[in-house]
């Protein structure tokens, strides 16, 4: 156990919110281009898992938003406590409310992720996907999915510990921790940390547990691909692997300053700035999930070229070589005034 503050900028409310905004300031509009593509530009080929996609994109952006806008929470993650400094808090929203928000939009992102790949496992691995029993079985499945990340996080919000003994517990075993934190009128204190953390891990651990057991299923199958021709098998290989890598790389983003958050929740060993900098990191997770689809799914990519008004020109000369071409208005005008001579 271990208590550093530093009475450093990175320390500070100002830095968080100012980071945090800044964030959104991106991570919004891209987001909703993101929304736009999936709705818009999604192949017919693809057309089976438009759905999935939209569902974890938009859950993903909300996490964004929620936490860079919404909520900005502080963590004092050892004492399982904390503050927000976002929009509902001035909204007058109250802060328990605020708390069950946010963890529950952290559940959330499992049943979604579950379903990016749930929808390969049924309609590659399943030979009765389109039966009306399976549907059936799935609106079921994904109900409960839903219901139990909805009310998961009522427990521990059941048994609200006394701010002011946990107020004189930080003071003890924290005596780093400024006035100013200790003391905010906008502390919120959740249950004893056993409970956090049995409801947090034993949720996640199920719900992990079916995204790697689907995934499995469907990379076996894919792997085998013995009832499709060579191409067709190479085809849904490679969209997989983009699958994948849309998946992944966003979750190795924020791994390290999620590993951080449980090490500090484990040890009790205290860091303000280490935390701030952990979260802000972890807001950008949606970011690169938005990003790395863009890029990765070719219809996406090209579409998005595009939009942009950028042009690939391929094999120019005697090289391979790619160039991109930004269509100005300024380049037809000067051409036109060449002309005109």
């Amino acid at each position: 156990m271990s208590c550093t503050y530093r009475r450093s900028f990175l320390e500070s409310d100002l830095f968080y919110t100012i980071s945090l905004h800044s964030l959104s300031a991106i991570h919004i509009p891209l987001h909703i281009f993101g929304a736009y593509i999936i709705l818009k530009k999604t192949p017919k080929e693809m057309a089976r898992v438009k759905i999935s996609m939209l569902v974890m994109h938009l859950t993903f952006a909300w996490l964004d938003i929620y936490n860079s806008v919404l909520s900005i929470p502080i963590f004092i993650v050892p004492i399982f406590s904390g503050y927000p400094l976002g929009l509902l808090y001035y909204s007058r929203v109250p802060t328990w409310f605020i708390t069950y928000l946010g963890f529950t939009s952290v559940f959330l992102t499992i049943p979604a992720m579950i379903m990016f790949f749930e929808n390969r496992y049924n309609y590659l691995v399943r030979t009765d996907y389109m039966t009306k029993s399976r549907k059936i079985k799935r609106a079921v499945y994904y109900s409960i999915l839903y219901i139990a990340s909805i009310s998961t996080f009522i427990t521990p919000l059941m048994k609200v510990p006394n701010v002011t003994k946990t107020r004189a517990i930080a003071r003890l075993k924290y005596p780093c921790l400024p006035r100013e934190i200790v003391n905010n009128p906008r502390l919120f204190v959740l249950a004893c940390a056993n409970t956090v953390i049995i409801c947090f891990f034993t949720f996640l651990f199920i719900g992990w547990i079916q995204v790697v057991g689907f995934f499995l299923a469907t990379a076996i199958n894919i792997h085998k691909g013995k009832t499709l021709s060579k191409k067709a098998s190479q085809m849904q290989k490679q969209f997989f692997i983009a699958l994948c890598i849309q998946f992944s790389v966003p979750l190795i983003v924020v791994l390290i300053p999620e590993s951080y958050l449980i090490y500090s929740a484990v040890t009790k060993n205290l860091d303000i700035a280490l935390t701030n900098i952990s979260m802000i990191c972890f807001s950008t997770h949606g970011l690169f999930s938005t990003i790395v689809m863009l890029v990765v799914h070719k219809p996406y990519r090209q579409a998005t070229l595009q939009i942009l008004k950028i042009k690939r020109i391929e094999k120019i000369g005697t090289a391979n070589k790619v160039f991109l071409v930004f269509q100005e208005k300024k380049q037809v005008s000067k051409s036109m005034k060449k002309s005109s001579f």
